[in-house]
């Protein structure tokens, strides 16, 4: 009898576990469906149960999404192969699957019957291994990230799976992100065939590792030479162009061994973090990193952290930033995190100074989270450049709101006691104000100094008194704070043009007045 392998379907829609159950005769390919869940909570349990040898999972499940399900499979049966399904809108968490152990995912709007059965072929020759050799990716793959061999038997095992490598002359190993669509075993046949396109007279063979980076190695012929940096520039923008995704490469330099393609592999990934400060290249190479490590200003930025001194404070973080790019050699993620927490500080700071902030720390765990995974420089200085105007724009509303209520109180109070000897001293007492703080307020807010904006208000308030009551010039002028006649004649004409007596007589005669 024949033995089938064991699946095991797990996805909160009812309508896709039904479609992928009629899907075919699952017994005709050698499969049979032995149970269906409807979160993964259920599956997790199913599994344990069941001890399947496939599992289709969707991501967006309740109770248990597809990611915490992986990392539970893989840790209490790592030998079940594990199909991801994934809807546009999660399609990139769903990538993040692969540093679990994920065999493949698929695009449930662009699920196909055949990709799907070719898939699970695969799957079941691993289930089910037969004398043959694995792929020459796979391969490719084991000796990047599982063990070394020497030189020797790397070259004939590759030989045995068709890739002609020879002794003794260079290779090239490109690194890269991949961030593609393209399920991995659409996509490898297609990028061989790119490769041997572009580099007709080269030996090379190309994975996507389970840690999500595709790897491309190259090895010229006898009579080539190892591929130019405006080659292999080209190469990824072709790259790009056909597989309509964006490619950045690591690129290691030409090594005539083999046996240290793992460590190699290892130092690429992380070179490639270092692509963040050159948005516009497509090859990174080992020379274009100067590591370093950079101090954020820290005492002087704590000088900042003042509602005044908010546009200070963000240019200090951005110059900061600046400064790191130009060297290009300080760790990304450091480098982020310093950001961060100068954001972080200075919207704490608005809001123990009671601006309203409610808006910006609702949305603060996603402001955090677009820094963290924007992709380059550029990215991070807009995002930075937005937060910041942002917070500018919080300080200057409050701000006028503030200085509006407070401001009005105090021109109403010197209106109602301008008779009186007032300094601007005794007027921040009395509002609870630092005098200069007061003195730069009358200004903002006027245009003139305290002493220009009393006399002002005292002439108004003469000119009242000169128009409707019969009381002498001197009376009038003590009215209104002026300790003596002389002195306010002398401030009445500044501001009108005319003597107190002068005015009156105008009033009087119906006479336009100043």
């Amino acid at each position: 009898m024949k033995n089938l392998l064991k699946i095991v379907i797990i996805d909160d829609e009812m309508i896709l576990r039904n479609g992928l159950k009629y899907l075919c005769d699952w017994e005709e390919y050698g499969f049979t469906i032995v149970g269906e869940a409807s979160n993964g909570m259920e599956g997790l349990h199913m599994i344990q149960r069941l001890h399947p040898d496939i599992v289709i999972t969707d991501i967006v499940m309740p109770e248990m999404d597809g990611i915490s399900l992986t990392a539970q499979i893989k840790k209490q049966f790592p030998d079940i192969h594990i199909i991801v399904l994934s809807s546009y809108d999660n399609f990139s968490y769903a990538k993040s699957s692969f540093k679990l152990g994920v065999a493949d995912y698929l695009l449930k709007p662009e699920l196909e019957t055949d990709d799907l059965l070719d898939l699970l072929k695969t799957l079941g020759h691993l289930s089910n291994p037969t004398p043959e050799k694995n792929s020459a990716a796979e391969f490719f793959q084991e000796i990047l990230t599982f063990y070394n061999l020497d030189d020797a038997q790397c070259i004939s095992e590759f030989r045995s799976r068709g890739v002609q490598f020879q002794e003794s002359i260079p290779y090239t190993l490109l690194v890269a992100s991949y961030q593609g669509s393209l399920p991995v075993h659409r996509l490898l046949p297609l990028l061989t065939e790119i490769s041997l396109t572009f580099f007709p007279e080269y030996a090379c063979i190309s994975c996507v590792t389970s840690q999500g980076y595709l790897c491309v190695l190259l090895q010229p012929a006898a009579e080539a030479v190892s591929p130019s940096a405006s080659r292999l520039s080209a190469y990824a923008c072709h790259l790009e162009q056909r597989l309509e995704t964006r490619f950045t490469f690591a690129c290691a330099a030409p090594s005539c061994t083999l046996c240290r393609l793992s460590q190699i592999y290892q130092e690429m990934c992380g070179l490639l973090s270092y692509s963040f400060y050159f948005p516009e290249k497509k090859i990174l190479f080992p020379e274009d990193v100067h590591k370093c490590d950079l101090t954020f200003p820290d005492a002087v930025f704590a000088k900042y952290l003042d509602p005044l001194r908010i546009a200070d404070a963000g240019k200090l973080v951005i110059d900061h930033l600046e400064n790191a790019a130009a060297q290009a050699g300080m760790d990304v993620f450091t480098l982020k995190k310093q950001v961060e927490n100068a954001v972080y500080m200075l919207i704490q700071a608005l809001t123990d100074a009671s601006f309203y902030t409610d808006e910006i720390n609702a949305e603060k765990i996603m402001l955090f989270k677009r820094m963290d995974l924007s992709p380059d420089f550029n990215s991070l200085r807009l995002i930075l450049d937005e937060t910041f105007a942002r917070l500018e724009a919080i300080v200057q509303k409050g701000t006028l709101e503030r200085e509006g209520s407070l401001f009005y109180r105090i021109e109403e109070y010197i209106r109602q006691n301008c008779e009186q000897d007032l300094k601007l001293y005794d007027l921040a007492r009395q509002f609870h104000l630092n005098y200069t703080y007061l003195s730069t307020l009358f200004y903002q807010n006027t245009e003139e100094h305290f002493s220009d904006y009393l006399n002002r208000t005292r002439v108004e308030k003469a000119k009242e008194l000169l128009r409707t009551n019969n009381n002498s010039i001197q009376y009038i002028g003590e009215k209104c704070g002026f300790v003596n006649q002389g002195y306010f004649s002398k401030i009445f004409k500044k501001f009108t043009g005319c003597s107190p007596r002068e005015y009156q007589k105008l009033y009087r005669k119906g006479s336009p007045l100043p």
